[in-house]
């Protein structure tokens, strides 16, 4: 590799949308690291999740400007397979919160681009 080359970033965003907040954040964080699948890759050190601010926030959105990062670390799990993985997740924990609150924020998951964006 030469200076100038990059690496492709693998991994999925998470975004939770209006009617959100930071506690939800960082609920869905725990409720990802607990995962069975995600837990697996995180304590191998394939995976890292990451609270990062959002670079596209419209001015007067609802929910916070924060999203989750779950960056692959190695090739031991695909994109589409960490994707999979973190549907379901998202899936589940929306789930519960609506039994224990009486409601669930929007979520937006994605795959990165190569960016890492």
């Amino acid at each position: 590799m030469t200076e100038g080359d990059r690496v492709a970033v693998l991994g999925v965003r998470v975004r939770l949308g209006d009617g959100a907040t930071m506690e939800d954040v960082r609920a869905l964080r725990a409720w990802l690291e607990r995962d069975e699948p995600l837990e697996n890759l995180l304590s191998a050190q394939h995976l890292r999740i990451e609270e990062r601010t959002r670079t596209d926030g419209t001015k007067g959105r609802l929910g916070p400007d924060v999203e989750l990062i779950l960056r692959l670390l190695s090739d031991v799990a695909t994109v589409a397979a960490l994707t999979d993985y973190t549907a379901r997740a998202v899936k589940t924990w929306k789930n519960n919160r609506r039994r224990l609150h009486g409601g669930e924020p929007d979520t937006d998951i994605r795959q990165l681009g190569p960016d890492g964006e």
